[in-house]
């Protein structure tokens, strides 16, 4: 092997480029454990002196700061792991953030734990991300916080990735709470492999537009992530007509005790508006909610399949208000309510894809006033074919109540 071709195995394996620096933020006067400073200058100090490529080594100890951390292109941001590094504020409340990231690209902030100092107050953002390229929030731990752990700005590839978000200072209002958003035109983001710890967590992951003139985000993954007892929806597409989002592979789980704390899915907002189209739910398992999926406010063109939905307080996937839906092959039993309820809605599919339709059963637990699949009058454009609708009147319901029209027919049980 040549020495050329030996230099180049060698970049490739390693996780920064081969004439990469590491800069240890005690090299440049940050002291761990130590109250009275502020450990934001000395990091400061380390992102300027960086190089393209470099990486700021926050060591094993808790730091403390009194002013925010700002990223630079082309820099990462790496402690040891969540559990020994710890970047903690000294300063709360409104407009402010623990690392800015302003108009940055390929950014790494990695393996730390981001906290305010106070277990009762908390800064606006722990990670704000705005006109950036390419930044990434890797392995790390996001803990009290008034609005967003990380908030991600008309950003391209904002990414969170193996991190966990708890501990909000702040979940009754709206616009507060919220672990990841992607706002403003965001595209091409992921959320992938985290978890979202409620109940001080109102949503666990937010796409939206931007109110004043929309500028929707999308083509944003959120995939195999796990969210418990969030207060509102774990993953919510949250008006502003953002589009092209795929929500697979996650795990939610709410509080079975409660009919207000665990929520699922929502698509659409009753302030903001509806979603845009082309927006794909799949493969999630959702237990012990609210409403498993809820479609609102006219959403439209939106994919529901092979979901998993179990013992919803009420229905296990909700119509409020939607059209042109394709709900395919999803299994949802033990809801108190209905298993599926439209309220307003055209153009509605429920039909097999791959496997044997939708499989209904159980639900309607509540009484006799509910049971299976319930279409209100108005609902127009039916198309209710081959699916399973048995054994949801236990409690005295029906199988499938309808008013609405279209076809509805080779259903078992229908």
């Amino acid at each position: 092997m040549s020495l050329r071709t030996s230099v180049q195995v060698l970049a490739c394996t390693l996780s920064f480029p081969l004439s990469a620096a590491i800069l240890d933020i005690t090299d440049f006067g940050a002291t761990p454990g130590d109250y009275s400073d502020d450990d934001a200058i000395a990091i400061n100090l380390a992102i300027d002196a960086a190089n393209v490529g470099d990486v700021v080594s926050v060591p094993a100890g808790k730091f403390h700061l009194r002013t925010p951390i700002v990223m630079k292109s082309d820099v990462s941001l790496k402690g040891v792991s969540y559990q020994e590094s710890e970047l903690a504020t000294l300063y709360y409340g409104d407009d402010t953030y623990l690392i800015y990231a302003n108009g940055v690209s390929d950014v790494a902030i990695e393996n730390l734990r981001l906290k305010s100092n106070s277990a009762s107050q908390g800064v606006e953002s722990l990670v704000y991300v705005k006109n950036a390229t390419n930044v990434t929030i890797r392995g790390s731990s996001l803990h009290r916080f008034i609005r967003h752990g990380v908030y991600f700005n008309n950003t391209v590839n904002g990414r969170v990735d193996e991190s966990r978000f708890l501990d909000a200072t702040e979940t009754d209002l709206g616009g507060h709470g919220y672990g990841v958003v992607f706002t403003n035109g965001c595209n091409a983001g992921r959320v992938d492999d985290s978890q979202f710890i409620g109940p001080k967590i109102r949503h666990g992951v937010v796409i939206q537009g931007n109110k004043v003139d929309w500028n929707p985000s999308h083509d944003i993954m959120i995939k195999n992530n796990y969210f418990e007892n969030n207060v509102q929806d774990s993953i919510d597409l949250h008006g502003y007509g953002e589009y092209n989002n795929y929500v697979i592979y996650n795990t939610i789980e709410g509080d079975p005790d409660s009919d207000v704390i665990g929520r699922g899915i929502g698509v659409g907002e009753d302030v903001h508006g509806p979603s845009g189209t082309g927006n794909v739910i799949q493969y999630n398992v959702i237990n012990n909610t609210r409403y498993g999926i809820h479609i609102l406010t006219g959403s439209e063109d939106v994919t529901v399949k092979y979901n998993t939905i179990s013992n919803c307080k009420r229905y296990g996937i909700y119509v409020q208000d939607g059209s042109d839906l394709d709900i395919r092959d999803n299994t949802i039993t033990g809801c108190q309510k209905w298993g599926v309820y439209v309220k307003e809605g055209d153009d509605i599919t429920l039909r097999s894809a791959s496997q044997n339709g939708n499989q209904i059963n159980q639900n309607g637990l509540q009484g006799s006033a509910y049971g299976g699949v319930r279409f209100d009058a108005g609902v127009t454009g039916l198309n209710v074919q081959n699916n399973n609708f048995c054994d949801n009147d236990a409690s005295g319901g029906v199988n499938l109540s309808s008013e609405g029209t279209g076809i509805i027919a080779d259903n078992l049980c229908q």
